[in-house]
């Protein structure tokens, strides 16, 4: 079947999202919009909290292994992408971070003014302590306070919180302000069509060929029938996230006159490390993550963040087996977790590249310096959890993973937990955080598009997602992803 439209959005998340709610004044002069997502459209009522109903808005449901296994990648399909499972965490770009980019425009003073309207349309707070401070929360800021490490508390975008707990399986309530409760529903307002179960299989100019597939149970369906789809269109913003754009551009041939196409992706490589507290603490309700430390970002490369996840995503995040994980998970109730987030650099052969069914495969190996940082992370993390009074920690690169306070004394730390005790594909790392694979830059290449997204060589086709990045954003990124994605939407307009 073929349609014609004048503008198509491939994506709905942080860029796919924005960029269609800046477009909306084109919508209303008349232009036929439209985004096209290959997930499916739910409405909040359709978020259980509960873990095996909830996993199919993740990609490979959650756990999308890098080629070699080593990492589970977690990345939303469906409308409202990546946002409907993040906690809502936001940083601005870090200005010193921006400035190292080295991308002509990408500037603080280009892109401050922009956060502050982000900021403001995503109702991005510095939550209450005396409200939604629960005991892993609070035990976090004691311990880091007692070992003198500084505490910084997170921008949370959220209304009207009931603090449920588990916002990484999306919000039955709505209250967490993402693509799918904010800037989607201003588009569809604005006369923005919503395409979902819309998975796209290559583009050319003017043309985009997609599959509609059926509507999942308990989803909203789509306007469209299944079956294949030809659209015709002026204009093309690909939106599919770091690893859905570099596909569709390699199924499409584009990689062989833009071989960065794929390349130098970061994802902040992650550790869930846990303390147990001698009784019982408020961890899983509230909200889930208030604090950070920067203390270990210049020095060691890496953010210690607040966290807590739902039972089975827990048992993955310990990495014990047996015995181990049976007492462990009979503490749920006792357990405080730290997410370890790594900065890691851009290089090339860390990339995607399409498997033998065209889909996307992620090739990433963790340097040594990566692993250096998660394990001083590892050891910062239980000075913190036993500063707070846990008498056990579960730390990965332990060499004994579950570790008693008593078993050892904190001089003796940095031996015990240690690179030598990193065993790759069993050591629990993951990522939420991809980035990259579609760079921008001046040299075609070198980098995948100019600074306004703009693909070289294509004035017809944009990219609009944290695939533009052209090394670690260091921070959790989705505003980052919304402040380009409104230069792209800019340049858009300007250029119809």
């Amino acid at each position: 079947m073929k349609l014609e439209y004048d503008i198509l959005i491939i994506g709905s998340g942080a860029g796919g999202g924005t960029v269609a709610s800046r477009l909306i004044p084109l919508a209303q002069a008349g232009a036929r919009i439209a985004i096209l997502e290959a997930g499916a459209h739910y409405d909040k009522s359709f978020f259980t909290q509960r873990e095996i109903e909830m996993l199919d808005i993740f990609k490979d449901r959650g756990a999308w292994p890098v080629a070699d296994g080593s990492i589970t990648v977690s990345t939303g399909k469906a409308v409202g992408g990546s946002t409907l499972m993040y906690t809502g965490v936001t940083f601005r770009l870090p200005d010193d971070v921006c400035e190292d980019w080295g991308v002509d425009g990408i500037t603080p003073q280009d892109l401050n003014p922009r956060f502050d309207r982000l900021l403001q349309e995503v109702n991005a707070i510095e939550p209450d302590e005396a409200t939604f401070e629960n005991d892993n929360n609070r035990l976090f800021r004691e311990g880091c306070e007692k070992l003198g490490f500084p505490v910084d508390k997170l921008l949370i975008n959220i209304k009207d919180c009931e603090q449920m707990g588990f916002c990484n399986l999306g919000c039955a309530k709505g209250h967490k302000q993402g693509t799918l409760e904010v800037q989607i529903p201003l588009a569809q307002k604005g006369g923005i069509e919503i395409i979902p179960n819309c998975a796209v299989d290559r583009i050319a100019k003017g043309k985009v060929f997609a599959t509609i597939n059926a509507a999942p149970k308990g989803s909203l369906p789509g306007k469209l029938a299944e079956g294949n789809y030809e659209f015709s269109v002026k204009k093309i913003i690909l939106a599919g996230g770091t690893a859905g754009t570099p596909a569709i551009l390699m199924r499409s041939g584009f990689q062989k006159e833009l071989p960065a196409i794929g390349k130098y992706i970061t994802l902040h490589p992650a550790l869930v490390v846990c303390g147990i507290y001698p009784t019982k603490i408020k961890n899983y309700k509230g909200f889930p993550k208030l604090y950070f430390t920067q203390a270990f970002s210049k020095t060691h490369h890496h953010y210690l963040e607040t966290a807590f996840y739902y039972p089975f995503i827990q048992t993955k995040h310990t990495g014990l087996w047996g015995a181990d994980l049976k007492y462990a998970m009979k503490h749920y109730n006792n357990m405080m977790d730290i997410l370890i987030l790594a900065h890691d650099e851009a290089l090339p052969e860390n990339k995607i590249m399409l498997d033998k069914n065209g889909e996307p495969q992620l090739h990433y190996k963790l340097t040594q310096k990566n692993i250096e940082s998660l394990c001083h992370a590892q050891v910062q993390c239980a000075r913190i959890f036993f500063a707070a009074g846990c008498e056990e920690a579960i730390v990965p690169s332990a060499k004994k993973a579950l570790f008693k306070k008593s078993e050892i004394e904190d001089k003796y730390l940095e031996e015990f937990i240690s690179t030598k005790y990193f065993v790759p594909n069993k050591t629990p790392v993951a990522s939420a955080h991809l980035q990259g694979g579609c760079r921008m830059g001046n040299d075609a290449q070198t980098s995948v598009t100019n600074a306004w997204g703009q693909v070289h060589g294509h004035d017809w086709l944009h990219i609009a997602d944290g695939s533009l990045f052209p090394k670690s954003s260091h921070v959790n990124p989705y505003l980052t992803i919304m402040a380009l994605a409104e230069r792209v939407a800019e340049d858009v307009k300007k250029s119809l």
